[in-house]
Order: structure tokens, then C-alpha cells, then sequence
């Protein structure tokens, strides 16, 4: 059972592979070996072929997941409610150890220096976003169209409300405050209004909106201008930004897994010898002409732009944007928790965050995958009465 997704992204982890072969003897050519940066390319492109691939696996096992389950959405609710819950549990702890030396639950993760940012059960918080976005939104989506009972709906509104406003008031994450200013606001405002139900609370309530959203450009407008000014991540992901863009420039077609280790590293040399770049800081950047670890631009989309040139503009439109798309076309307001975790996933992985250890972003996909089955199946079956 391949949906027509999975094969889109088959067809373009071999797009990238074929690149990839073909670098290899150019490579060679032009750095007269084939080691970059002190490792073979050959190696690299091997390591860089087995992230997709095990996504791959991953999305086709959930895809399978779903889809030979009768009462699989059933079953797929109760364990996020569940979740949904642990997570407020723990978030709510966790902004209450964030000043204190002591660490909460240390045993969860990589080491035991205190981190002073909320940042859940992931390695930083600048991964929590998307896993956030699809534990508010998901099950209040699926509560809706599994129809379950009215205390249960509320309890589920209750939670998913919790964590998105006590999140977003101790965030220090710039890429999902901006996202949430750019998006999910703006889409929420939207889903209210249109809302008869909803209307006359979103103007009793707006006011308070209106603070919420002074508040978070407050915060955000405050983390840029430090960003701006001194830190070293706005250096490095504008520079890596605009090497991708000059290398898709330069090779169109993409310089696959084998090239990019080469010809990354050689453009972020061209980049930072500019007038206005070199002004920033780029202490981390400059590591990058020195070792393979690490290196990358920090972002699905210019990642992969390097990669796959054209090819993976094709594969992201088919494979992300269509499905935006699809569930935009409908008229059912439920369908509001579907499109506002899409809608993140995408922009993060334009802005901010790479998805090959992002679980959540595949999981969503493949999920959404299912869904879009079932509701053409539906289409078809009551256009089929219709006629009969």
C-alpha cells in the first residue's frame, strides 16, 4: 500500500541519489580527491542516504498503521488525550523549575547542565514548536470529527488552551513566536470571526487578543534585536541561507549528498568575504570550513534546496503544499486544527528547524496522508449515491 505522497518522496530520495552519484566524479575533478573537509564523500552521502530512508520507513509504518485499523482514529485519540495531558503536567513544572538550580527530570535528557528555557522532553527549545502545534490542535481536531462526547470535547479545549497560552507567555523561542504572530494568529482571528458561535466571544475577547499579541511582538521584537546585534545563530543561519541560495543559483539541479560537503562550505567562503556579512558575527559559521559536524543550514527547505535544486521544489510543493491545499477546500471549520499544525510544520522547516529527527512533523504527515484517503473515499461513496 503506497499512497501517492510516499511515492512522491520515494522518487525524490532517488532524484537525490542519482545527483549524488553523478557529483561524485565531478567532485573528484575539482578537489583532485575525495575527501572534503577530512571525510570521504562517499562516506557522507551514505550517512546523509540514511535519514530519509528511515523516515521513509517511519512514514510508511504509520501510514500502514492507520489505514489497516478500523477504530485506528479511535484508538490514535485516547493515546494523545493521554499525552496531551502528561505534556500540560510536565510544562507546568517545568516553568516553575526554569529559575531554580534544581533540574526537573534530568534523567530525560542528554546531560545535567541546567537549561534555562522551556524546552519539554527535546533537546532545545527550538524543537518544541511543531511538537507543540500538533498536541494542541490534533486532538481537538480529532474529538470533533470522531464526534465524542461534550464533556470530553471541553476537556480536550481546556488542555489544548492551557498549553498554547502558558507556552507562548514563557517562550524565548524567536522562530515559533514568529511563526505564531505570522500564522497561527492570523488564522485563528479568521477561524473565529467566521465562526457563529465563536463571534461574539472573539469581540467580548478581543481585547485581551489584541495585549496577547503586544505581548509576543514585545518579547519577539526584543529576542531579534539581541539576535541582530550580537548572537551568533542570526549570523550563521543568514550566511548558510545564502550560500544554499547561491549554490541552487550556480547547480539548479541540486549538488546531492556527495556535493554538498564540498560546495557548502566553499560558498559559505564567498559569503562571509562580503562587506555587509562580514560585519556580523560569524564565529560559529567560520566552523563550518573546518569540519562536516554540524554542517548544514539548520533548515529543512535550504538544506534540501542544495540537494535536490528544482527536484525538491517539485517534491515540496507536491508533498506539503498540495496538502495544504487540499484541506483548505473545505467548508467545515474543523478542519482549522488540521490546516494550523500543517501550516507551522511548513514555515519551520522554511525558517527555523530541519525535519530528519523531527518524529512529529512524519508522524503529522502520514496521519494527514490517511485522512485525505478517507475523506476522497467518503467523496466518491456519496457521489456514488448520489447517482444510484
Amino acid at each position: 500500500m503506497l499512497s501517492k505522497y510516499t511515492r512522491y518522496f520515494i522518487y525524490y530520495i532517488l532524484y537525490v541519489l542519482i545527483i549524488s552519484l553523478i557529483f561524485i566524479p565531478i567532485v573528484y575533478y575539482n578537489n583532485g580527491s575525495l575527501l572534503a573537509l577530512g571525510e570521504n564523500i562517499i562516506v557522507k552521502m551514505i550517512k546523509l542516504f540514511v535519514y530519509p530512508l528511515c523516515i521513509l520507513v517511519f512514514y510508511q509504518f504509520v501510514y500502514l498503521l492507520f489505514s489497516q485499523g478500523k477504530n485506528s482514529f479511535d484508538y490514535f485519540f485516547n493515546a494523545l488525550f493521554c499525552l496531551q495531558i502528561i505534556i500540560a503536567v510536565y510544562l507546568f513544572f517545568e516553568v516553575i523549575f526554569l529559575k531554580r538550580e534544581t533540574i526537573l527530570a534530568s534523567f530525560l535528557h542528554s546531560d545535567n547542565l541546567k537549561y534555562y528555557r522551556v524546552r519539554l522532553f527535546t533537546y532545545e527549545e527550538s524543537w518544541i514548536g511543531t511538537v507543540l502545534t500538533f498536541f494542541i490542535f490534533i486532538p481537538i481536531f480529532l474529538v470533533n470529527y470522531l464526534e465524542k462526547s461534550k464533556k470530553l470535547k471541553q476537556r480536550v479545549y481546556f488542555i489544548s488552551a492551557f498549553i498554547f497560552l502558558y507556552y507562548t507567555l514563557f517562550s524565548e523561542s524567536k522562530g515559533y513566536l514568529l511563526l505564531i504572530i505570522i500564522s497561527v494568529l492570523p488564522m485563528t482571528i479568521k477561524y473565529m470571526y467566521n465562526h457563529n458561535k465563536l463571534k461574539k466571544a472573539f469581540l467580548i475577547g478581543s481585547p485581551i487578543l489584541v495585549l496577547l499579541i503586544i505581548f509576543v511582538l514585545v518579547i519577539l521584537q526584543k529576542n531579534i534585536d539581541e539576535q541582530f546585534h550580537s548572537s551568533i545563530t542570526f549570523g550563521t543561519r543568514l550566511t548558510s541561507y545564502l550560500s544554499s541560495i547561491k549554490i541552487f543559483v550556480i547547480h539548479p539541479f541540486g549538488v546531492g549528498w556527495s556535493g554538498f560537503i564540498y560546495y557548502f562550505p566553499e560558498s559559505i567562503r564567498d559569503i562571509i568575504n562580503t562587506s555587509w556579512v562580514s560585519t556580523l558575527n560569524l564565529q560559529e559559521i567560520k566552523s563550518y570550513l573546518t569540519t562536516t559536524k554540524a554542517l548544514s543550514t539548520k533548515t529543512e527547505f535550504f538544506d534540501n534546496l542544495m540537494y535536490g535544486g528544482i527536484g525538491f521544489l517539485i517534491f515540496f510543493y507536491q508533498f506539503f503544499i498540495k496538502r495544504y491545499f487540499f484541506f483548505s477546500k473545505f467548508s467545515n471549520p474543523n478542519f482549522f486544527f488540521v490546516k494550523v499544525p500543517l501550516l507551522f510544520c511548513i514555515l519551520a522547516g522554511v525558517i527555523y528547524i530541519t525535519f530528519y529527527i523531527k518524529y512529529e512533523v512524519w508522524f503529522l504527515m502520514a496521519f494527514l496522508d490517511v485522512l485525505q484517503s478517507q475523506l476522497n473515499n467518503k467523496k466518491l461513496k456519496d457521489e456514488g449515491d448520489y447517482y444510484s
